[in-house]
């Protein structure tokens, strides 16, 4: 114990082995610390972990973004003007690299407004964000089995393993949420046609449409049923719609193609996530005649209750049944 030192009261400094075993914590003198070592206990401040470390690690749980291009941010606002909140909702989970930090829900919408949870890191015009609209578990209950996985992890204990622990937790509690609670609707956009009659008082050449049509183009504009040809009969800029000869009487009608949201139940999401994460044991026995399979749970986790309903915490707590086998003193 030489490379240790002593502690002055004839012991040696098992606290300096002890601390270099399993990381600093305990404080308060060499006694009451050699003390804490002897009972396994590590405490100790966790670094920080967010939504986007978990979607490092386990991506199905999130779904594909949906790209939100054209927003508007002001650094250390937490606003962010948008050109349509459709499909937008409270909760969902935002990217936006070098404008938003990670961690980023909706916090709140109204009109093209929606405000984030965490403040705009620079201003600017033109930012994408790419917003988690169809998480098979939504991201608000992932938070909170991260929070819980923070609050149960000790890193000074788990050392490197401390990342790959929180992923199989949050992963365990995330399995058995799309196992009982997950919402087997799927939210999609499909592409629709917008059809309107542009405002104006006749008899006049100027018209305005209720909005600007996605690429700045019509598909069709007709003038009491003729079609009217873009660049010779009219022109469109933004929502502003000129004709070259002014019309005296009947009317326009305009269409744009439009994206619009959707829900599909012909696609599983929840289920389909849970039976990828679903322990099911080893296979003891199977049989041809009626077809029988039997499956034994893992008789090493017996003691670990639920953690053995997924393959996340079986994982989980093989490691912790190490992680947890520390060095005590006795004397």
């Amino acid at each position: 114990m030489g490379g240790y030192g002593g502690c002055g009261n004839g012991w040696p400094n098992l606290n300096g082995l002890l601390d270099n075993i399993w990381g600093a914590g305990q404080a308060g003198g060499c006694s009451v610390s050699l003390f804490g070592a002897a009972t396994n206990l590590v405490f100790g401040q966790n670094p920080p972990y967010y939504l986007d470390d978990f979607l490092a690690f386990s991506p199905k749980f999130f779904g594909q973004p949906t790209a939100l291009s054209g927003c508007t941010t002001v650094a250390g606002s937490a606003n962010v003007t948008v050109p349509s909140i459709a499909g937008l909702n409270y909760y969902q989970f935002v990217q936006s690299v070098g404008n938003f930090p990670k961690g980023t829900l909706i916090t709140g919408i109204s009109g093209v407004t929606v405000t984030l949870g965490q403040s705009a890191l620079a201003s600017a015009s033109n930012v994408t964000l790419m917003v988690y609209e169809s998480q098979p578990v939504p991201a608000s209950v992932v938070q909170l089995y991260l929070n819980l996985a923070t609050a149960s992890l000790v890193q000074a204990r788990w050392q490197e393993q401390w990342y790959i622990a929180m992923a199989l937790f949050i992963a365990h509690y995330s399995t058995l949420y799309a196992r009982t609670d997950a919402s087997e609707t799927l939210t999609i956009l499909e592409t629709a046609i917008h059809g309107e009659v542009p405002a104006g008082t006749l008899p006049t050449a100027a018209f305005t449409l209720t909005a600007a049509p996605p690429g700045g183009a019509l598909q069709a504009l007709t003038a009491n049923g003729l079609f009217m040809t873009p660049g010779v009969d009219y022109t469109l800029v933004g929502n502003e719609i000129t004709l070259t000869n002014t019309l005296t009487e009947g009317a326009l009608y305009a269409t744009w193609p439009v994206q619009q949201q959707t829900f599909s139940t012909l696609q599983p999401t929840g289920a389909a996530v849970a039976a990828q994460g679903l322990a099911g044991g080893i296979q003891v026995s199977k049989g041809v005649g009626d077809v029988s399979v039997s499956y034994q749970p893992l008789a090493s986790l017996e003691q670990f209750g639920q953690w053995q309903l997924t393959m996340y915490g079986q994982q989980l707590a093989t490691m912790a049944a190490v992680i947890g086998a520390g060095p005590c003193v006795i004397y």
